[in-house]
């Protein structure tokens, strides 16, 4: 087994390098061993700075534990939910039974959205929960409102503009999904703007 001499070259390269670097990229850089390394750094006195990205990220996670789930936060930090759990445990924090019940009602709320948007755009459901009854009449429907047709409060009602050309076809479709159509006259026009 070699011993190592430490440079004074070194010596100022360790003390640089120690406190804000790991220790193996210290290591690499010297040339010498992790644990030669911690020894040298303990003899000259030598610690670790406090991690800046562990400190922005345990500030972020104590002034929105109490309102956002851990996996919100963690892509909000773009780190790992499991990460954000170990680092809620280190700080100590504990959320109440109402504030979990809040978190998962929100969390809840912003999956069946996002699930509904999936099927009024046409794409694969995400989960397995039931967003609407009739899959094919919200499809329609929302091709029909882009098309420019106006939907009405009752959502199975839909009223055509004078001025645009009808679609027979997909009227027809619509029909049979439960849909029904109506021009848009003077009285019916009332009725769709106090809407």
């Amino acid at each position: 087994m070699r011993t190592i001499q430490w440079t004074d070259q070194m010596t100022t390269l360790l003390t640089e390098l120690y406190p804000v670097e790991t220790t193996s990229h210290t290591a690499i850089v010297l040339g010498v061993s992790e644990t030669l390394v911690k020894q040298k750094a303990r003899k000259l006195g030598l610690v670790k700075v406090a991690k800046t990205k562990w400190m922005e990220r345990a500030d972020y996670i104590r002034r929105h534990f109490h309102y956002k789930s851990f996996t919100q936060m963690a892509r909000d930090l773009g780190t790992s939910r499991t990460n954000v759990c170990n680092i809620a445990a280190k700080l100590g924090l504990k959320r109440s039974r109402r504030e979990t019940s809040l978190i998962i009602s929100q969390t809840r709320n912003e999956l069946i959205k996002r699930e509904r948007r999936h099927v009024i755009f046409g794409l694969e459901p995400l989960t397995g929960i039931k967003v609407v009854s009739n899959r094919a009449r919200v499809r329609l429907r929302s091709r029909l409102k882009s098309l420019g047709y106006v939907v009405c409060g009752e959502r199975i009602l839909l009223y055509a503009t004078d001025n645009f050309e009808r679609k027979t076809k997909l009227e027809n479709k619509a029909v049979k999904l439960g849909l029904s159509f109506l021009p848009m006259s003077g009285t019916n026009l009332q009725v769709v703007f106090t809407l």
